[in-house]
């Protein structure tokens, strides 16, 4: 009778090796595989992002009008007024407000982060750095 040699690993090092090996196997392919969908669900989006595009780009060749206004020097000036917050030279800007506010309203929320700092004690601000309170 022969006598297991002793410098071979036993059977369930193999079976765990073995094991090991498969897991691997199968999670190299389902990332491959996930690659390889996500990168086809990619060229489906841009596809229909294009479709979507040259249907908008249709819908406002069939309106004329809405297309000539969004041309327009004065869409350009409104939206330049109302977005990016811009004005004409020699223009003047009156703002009108419902209810009555104070100068604090107009302030960075930094500074007005600053002054409740000031007022806090030493602990208090320590607990609200490393908390966030």
């Amino acid at each position: 009778m022969n006598k297991p040699n002793r410098n071979s690993p036993p059977l369930y090092f193999k079976v765990v090796l073995g094991g090991s090996f498969v897991v691997i196997v199968f999670m190299l392919f389902a990332l491959a595989r996930s690659t390889y969908r996500d990168l086809f669900q990619v060229g489906i989006y841009i596809d229909s992002s294009s479709t979507f595009i040259e249907q908008k780009k249709n819908d406002l060749i069939a309106k004329p009008g809405e297309l000539e206004y969004v041309n327009s020097a004065r869409y350009q000036e409104k939206v330049a007024k109302e977005f990016l917050g811009l004005k004409l030279p020699d223009e003047e800007v009156i703002v009108l407000a419902d209810s009555e506010q104070s100068v604090e309203d107009f302030l960075p929320t930094k500074i007005k982060n600053n002054q409740d700092l000031e007022l806090l004690t030493a602990p208090q601000k320590w607990w609200r750095y490393l908390f966030g309170i």
